[in-house]
């Protein structure tokens, strides 16, 4: 059916140019034209949705520190998403430090309630097979890099938390 599709777009489109693919007695010229490929060094992962479930309600953490009116209001401006650490940069430091506790309380009870996402740990070990570094760039708290590195035994080097603040180990 493969072989059809080109005719049949041919037939369709006659003006449409389909490029020639190489046959396998061209492919050993082909291949030893062919830039030889980087090799990979390393991978970089987040934490929330790629190592781990997501766990944390972030709408509910979102209305308890914007408000359910301003939530709203953000929100449709932004349908994608809020960047709600962005957002908090623009308010004083009295409210700043309201919106981290709240945030704190979230990530803390989210925490205890922290899964590795399946298949990640075959992933790392495939890495580690090859000899492929991982990293770890996280908006979590530095507690959640820790906790993760602890609980299931993926020591991710770098790692790096965007936030510093620290929260009590569960």
């Amino acid at each position: 059916m493969s072989l059809l599709l080109p005719r049949t777009l041919l037939l369709l489109y006659p003006k449409l140019k389909i490029p020639k693919i190489p046959m396998a007695s061209n492919l050993s010229t082909l291949s030893s034209a062919a830039p030889p490929r980087a090799r990979l060094r390393g991978v970089v992962f987040d934490m929330d949705g790629t190592l781990t479930v997501p766990v944390i309600d972030f709408a509910a953490m979102y209305r308890a520190v914007l408000g359910e009116d301003e939530y709203v209001r953000i929100k449709a401006e932004s349908p994608s998403g809020i960047d709600i650490l962005h957002h908090i940069e623009t308010w004083s430091p009295e409210k700043q430090r309201k919106a981290y506790d709240i945030i704190a309380d979230y990530e803390s009870q989210g925490l205890d309630r922290l899964q590795i996402m399946p298949g990640a740990a075959e992933l790392c070990g495939f890495l580690d097979s090859k000899n492929i570094r991982r990293g770890l760039i996280t908006r979590n708290v530095k507690a959640a890099v820790e906790i993760f590195h602890e609980r299931f035994r993926l020591t991710f080097s770098p790692a790096q938390s965007w936030r510093k603040c620290q929260l009590q180990q569960p």
